[in-house]
Parts: C-alpha cells; sequence; structure tokens
C-alpha cells in the first residue's frame, strides 16, 4: 500500500468518529465501561494485597518521585493518550470492516459511503418538475449536495418508444422517467448505459428501450404504473425519489398563435410558429400522494429548466398539483431556458416564459434564475439552422411583478447550449438555504 493510500484509508478511519455517524456514543460507553472494568480489577488487588499493601503501591511510589517521571511524565502521559485513542479508531474500523464484509465487498469504504450518506441525508428538500434532459441534467447537479430530492416527471410524450408502449398497454410514457432515474443513480454511467440501451432488432422489441420496457415490466407486475415506480425507486437505491406527475395516462392539446389546435406532445411543433397555451386530457387526472407530501415538505420548487410547454407546463396543469403549489409557503424557482424552440417558444425572451407560466399555473414564481453567459457563435449558428435563437432577457417587466431575478454565468460546455449542472445546483442549494432562514429566522429547519 502507497503512502496515499495510506493517508486516504487513515482519513477514512477518522470519518467513524465524526459527528452524525452514531459510532461515539457507543465508543463512550465502551469507555466507560472500560474505566469501570479497570477499577474493578483494581479493587479485586487492593482487597488481595489488603494486609501487604506496599507491594503495590511501592513500585508505584519510586516512579512517581523520580527524575525521569518529572522529565517525562506529560509525554508519556499524552503518548499513552494518543495510543490509546489510535487503538480504538483501529478497532472500531476493524469491527466494522468485520461486520461489513459479509455485505459489501469492499467494506473498508463503508465509512467514506456512510458518511457521504448522512451528508446529503442533512441537505435541503428539492422538488423539481420537469421532463427530458432538462430535468435529469439539473438532478445530476443536486444529488451532489443532497438526497432529499423528488423529481416530478411529466409523462405526456406519444411519440417514439414511448408511444409505441402507451398504445400498447395504456400506461403514462415511461421514457423522461428513465433519464431521471439514472440521473439519480450513484452508478450513473452503469444505469444509464443500460436503461438507456435501445435494441436495433427483434421484430417488436426494435426501438424500445431497456428502461421503457422495465417500467412497462413492472406496471403489468405491480398493476399499476405509480405503484411501478415506486418499487424501482426502492430497488435502484437511488439519492432521492423519482415520480410520474400522474399515473393515468395522459395527452397534450395545444393552441398554437395562429389559433390551430394540435393534439399530441409529438405533434406540437408540427405546425410553424410559437405555442400560445397548452392542456390535458383528460383535464383532471390525479397525481401520487408522495409527489403532494413531498411539495408540501419541500424547502424549495424548482421549474424546468427544459421545453416549456411540453415539460415544464404539463404537470403543473394537474389540478392537485396546482392547488399545492398555491399553497407551499417556500420559494418557487424557475429556471429560463437558454434557448427558444422552434415551434414552441419562438421568439420568447425569459419573460415570455414566465408569463406563460403565470398563465398556466395562475400564479408567478418567486424567482428566476437567468443566464447571463454569452453563447458562442458556433452553437448559435446550428440552433438559428434548427430556427431556435438565444433567449433575450429584459430585467424591467420582472421588476414591475415583484419577481426576484438572479443573473449568473450558467452555460454548460459541449455541442449544446445547456445548463451547467454544477453550477445550477450550487445555487439552487443557496437559494434554498436562504430559503430556510426567511421561513426560520432562528435558522431551525
Amino acid at each position: 500500500m502507497s503512502l496515499r493510500e495510506r493517508l486516504i484509508h487513515l482519513n477514512s478511519m477518522r470519518l467513524w468518529l465524526t459527528p452524525g455517524m452514531g459510532v461515539k456514543r457507543h465508543v463512550l460507553v465502551a469507555g466507560v465501561g472500560m474505566v469501570i472494568l479497570i477499577g474493578g480489577a483494581i479493587a479485586g488487588l487492593l482487597w488481595l494485597f489488603s494486609g501487604n499493601r506496599q507491594v503495590l503501591s511501592a513500585p508505584i511510589e519510586a516512579v512517581l518521585v523520580s527524575d525521569s517521571w518529572d522529565r517525562l511524565g506529560s509525554w508519556l502521559s499524552l503518548l499513552v493518550i494518543l495510543a490509546g485513542l489510535a487503538t480504538t479508531v483501529v478497532a472500531i474500523q476493524r469491527l466494522n470492516r468485520s461486520l461489513l464484509s459479509n455485505w459489501t465487498s469492499h467494506p473498508e469504504d463503508a465509512a467514506v459511503v456512510l458518511h457521504r450518506r448522512l451528508l446529503l441525508a442533512r441537505g435541503p428538500r428539492i422538488v423539481a418538475f420537469g421532463g427530458g434532459t432538462g430535468l435529469s441534467n439539473l438532478l445530476r447537479g443536486l444529488r451532489n449536495h443532497t438526497s432529499n430530492l423528488t423529481g416530478v416527471v411529466t409523462v405526456s410524450d406519444d411519440g417514439g418508444s414511448s408511444g409505441r408502449l402507451r398504445a400498447a398497454f395504456d400506461i403514462p410514457a415511461p421514457g423522461d422517467l428513465t433519464d431521471c432515474l439514472a440521473a439519480l443513480s450513484g452508478n450513473e454511467q452503469e444505469l444509464g448505459r443500460l436503461l438507456g440501451y435501445r435494441f436495433h432488432r427483434g421484430g417488436e422489441l426494435e426501438g424500445h428501450t431497456f428502461g421503457n420496457l422495465l417500467i412497462t415490466t413492472l406496471a403489468e407486475v405491480e398493476g399499476d404504473f405509480g405503484q411501478a415506480l415506486r418499487a424501482l425507486n426502492t430497488l435502484l437505491n437511488l439519492q432521492g425519489a423519482v415520480y410520474p406527475a400522474t399515473s393515468e395516462p395522459i395527452s397534450l392539446v395545444v393552441q398554437k398563435e395562429s389559433a390551430a389546435w394540435v393534439a399530441g406532445e409529438s405533434q406540437a411543433r408540427s405546425v410553424p410558429g410559437p405555442i400560445r397555451s397548452v392542456g390535458l386530457r383528460p383535464e383532471a387526472p390525479e397525481s401520487l400522494p408522495e409527489v403532494i407530501q413531498a411539495t408540501h415538505e419541500a424547502d424549495l420548487v424548482v421549474l424546468g429548466p427544459g421545453s416549456l410547454f411540453t415539460s415544464t407546463l404539463p404537470p403543473l396543469l394537474i389540478p392537485r398539483i396546482r392547488s399545492t403549489l398555491h399553497r407551499v409557503n417556500v420559494p418557487i424557482v424557475y429556471v429560463t431556458n437558454i434557448m427558444t424552440e422552434a415551434g414552441e417558444t419562438d421568439g420568447f425572451n425569459t419573460f415570455d416564459h414566465v408569463e406563460a407560466l403565470h398563465v398556466h399555473l395562475g400564479r408567478y414564481p418567486d424567482q428566476v434564475l437567468v443566464n447571463t453567459a454569452i453563447v458562442d457563435e458556433l452553437r448559435q449558428e446550428a440552433y438559428r439552422s434548427e430556427g431556435a435563437d438565444v433567449v433575450r432577457h429584459d430585467p424591467e417587466p420582472f421588476s414591475k411583478v415583484g419577481i426576484r431575478t438572479v443573473e449568473l454565468d450558467l452555460l454548460g460546455a459541449g455541442t449544446y447550449a445547456q445548463h451547467d449542472s454544477d453550477r445550477l445546483a450550487e445555487k439552487l442549494i443557496e437559494l434554498s438555504q436562504e430559503g430556510r432562514l426567511h421561513l426560520h429566522p432562528s435558522g431551525a429547519a
């Protein structure tokens, strides 16, 4: 084992004694027990030599009055204390390693894993509504700060693999759920590759992803789509939870700016021009109790980023979710998109997005996050070829309606103009803590 590995190993051993691990109290009890045991042993020796105690006291007295004790006594005492502490830490580490060796192949990492879990468990409670890559990207960043996450995913997609499974099994669309499940997994790369695997042969299997088939299978086994997601949250041991906005099959109906009506999410952009409004069919599907409870208990509610009319808004149209968002006493934050979307938000600026939220939800968000980084010309040109452009920002309309805007660099690297998940998560965590202090001036959560 190299010096670096030894130092990492020693640091992980130290974690057993950090606050919240639930170990120190047991160490203290064990220490008290040892003191009692030693006290009893000394009492027994004193009783045994009660007729000739100088046999015990004389050697001790000789040491205590010696010059060596005067010079080295303090250092010797400190050395004994440090040796005792080191022995205790090593004993705890080896005891836990022995106990955990039957459950994990790397028991030496147990302290690191448990310590991280406990830290994340103390994080803010955040509920995020949306779908597509926007929500999964958001959850991917937030999972590094808290495990009290709930992703509420739109399930109205009616194209591709999701559309075929909807038609065959009369279930909500599973597609966006699989990305969010992978995003909250500690093994995202492996799980994401598995859930996202798309069959390229096999007749009826061709075109389906494994994740969609897994959710569909669980829905058949459990007899309920919501119960299927509850089972998956447990089976995958996620750092949070992912739920569909509703366990009922729903479809979108959109009205374009031209007044034309279009049925189905997959057809929403088939008619050129921006969308004016969106609705659900059926109009009043039920939400899951876990979604409502998590929203009531949240420290922060996040809307977006993602396709405004086909990802962010659909969950907010569900009556119980909408009424809950009207009653919550925590900040509701909207993350504006960096680019417009052809056939959906053509020409929209940041306030146009927020005004659409207001029209459909019946209230404004409390705060709005706006990207200030300049999208490079290469990426802008690629989006323009698809009929999209940078979402422009004018702060004046926000101040008129009393919405706080938070402007910062949120642009991520890569081919697409997407949000940097880490920077976005850090800001949202900061806002959630501000919300906690606002609701609890004493600082108590």
